[in-house]
């Protein structure tokens, strides 16, 4: 169904309405296509966008008049295996809060990263299915755009930001280059699904990235795009082995994470280190060690949803060998497995670990190339979150969550299309 569709003005009795449905759908997608450019001005931004897309999509909902139809399938997502889990887990973050040591920090961490998720729930079954093809233009323009924003501004010391009063620090723009990273994945399957030259466009705007990525310093989105270009081929000719490789990769990553430290420890050499300086990883591994240290001492439930901030000053902390404390107020392990183990236990660790299988389970059923591009996104978002940001980062869950939607979309463009 495209934008322009005269079913968008069912049940209502005016021109006037029909119109401001329609524009409050362009609106909603517009607003979603711009979030890299949003979040190159300022980096944390995508949640605002996100949020905005929603609101206006509920909107045109509402002036459709399908709020009680929309309420409906809502609850009938929810209802689904992938649902339910969803919403235990949430309810364990929840109640969490009531035994975390700083509760402020535990809510207000809690709403960052949850309300987001919530938009993009709206999103997924709204907008995803109203996008219309021509707003992939728009974001292939959009992601160009935030490219060479970035490569200029890292290519003149950032002299526009200093220029109007911005914050001028180059390593701010590692989240938007992380926000495009998660959009390789479906503007490469959109455009292989246009024509026989499609493959030319996608590699056009993955060296586009590459530049951009090896030219910033974030080491976690090259990590990412080179862990995407070792996935794709697998995933592209046998999808199904491929998901059940990722899920023995999540599984050892889940439950080896208490452990990661030491590990990573004993089998890294000096030489790696030495590689691997201008990511800090000496000082991720020494993290590691101290946070697991701290699972161990409370390995069920947790210190509390997101109390990684505080984790230096909770009582547990104490229990951590003096040795290894300085490492526990770095604010999170900068690992999201270690992350989810450190402030929900083993039983948010199951959890978390039982909505990747299922995720992973319909990205299964996928058509092709939308479940190999899914994937994808899947293999560029995994390092990201074991080496990189904090697991509830409002901005990580609202880009990634950007670049699920349109997948959506094009899954949904593809099948309106297919013969």
């Amino acid at each position: 169904m495209k934008l322009s569709d005269t079913t968008f003005s069912d049940g209502l009795g005016s021109a006037g309405q029909t119109r401001l449905v329609h524009g409050l759908w362009h609106a909603s997608a517009l607003v979603l296509a711009v979030t890299p450019i949003g979040m190159v001005i300022a980096h944390r931004s995508s949640p605002t966008f996100i949020g905005v897309s929603a609101a206006l999509a509920l909107a045109a909902v509402a002036a459709e008049g399908r709020i009680r139809p929309f309420l409906r399938e809502a609850a009938s997502v929810l209802s689904s295996p992938l649902g339910i889990a969803v919403l235990l887990f949430f309810g364990w973050c929840f109640a969490s809060i009531g035994w975390s040591e700083f509760k402020m920090t535990s809510f207000v961490g809690f709403g960052e990263f949850w309300l987001p998720i919530a938009a993009i729930f709206v999103l997924s079954l709204t907008l995803a299915r109203q996008i219309p093809p021509q707003m992939f233009k728009i974001l292939t323009g959009v992601f160009l755009l935030a490219c060479v924003m970035i490569l200029v501004e890292l290519g003149t010391d950032l002299a526009l930001r200093r220029g109007v009063g911005l914050r001028a620090e180059s390593f701010i723009f590692n989240r938007p280059v992380l926000t495009l990273l998660m959009l390789v994945p479906p503007l490469i399957a959109w455009y292989l699904g246009q024509s026989s030259r499609g493959w030319l466009y996608g590699l056009g705007l993955l060296l586009v990235f590459a530049a951009t990525a090896l030219r910033s310093e974030s080491d976690a989105a090259v990590l990412g795009l080179i862990v995407i270009g070792l996935v794709v081929p697998l995933a592209w000719y046998a999808p199904r082995l491929t998901c059940g490789l990722a899920a023995i990769v999540f599984l050892a990553a889940l439950g080896l994470s208490p452990i990661v430290g030491p590990l990573t420890s004993s089998v890294m050499p000096a030489s790696m280190h030495r590689l691997l300086a201008s990511g800090h990883s000496r000082e991720r591994v020494a993290l590691w060690t101290s946070f697991g240290a701290a699972v161990r001492k409370q390995p069920f439930i947790g210190g509390g949803f997101n109390v990684s901030p505080h984790m230096a000053e909770t009582a547990v902390a104490k229990k951590v060998p003096a040795r290894q404390r300085r490492m526990l107020a770095i604010g999170h392990p900068h690992n999201a497995a270690l992350q989810i183990w450190t402030e929900l236990g083993a039983v948010g660790a199951v959890l978390a670990l039982g909505i990747i299988f299922l995720i992973l389970y319909q990205i299964a059923l996928q058509p092709h190339p939308v479940g190999s591009m899914s994937l994808a996104l899947i293999a560029g978002a995994a390092p990201v979150a074991l080496v990189g940001h904090g697991a509830w980062q409002g901005w990580w869950a609202a880009s990634l969550g950007s670049a699920i939607i349109w997948l959506i979309a094009v899954n949904r463009l593809r099948s309106e299309t297919a013969p």
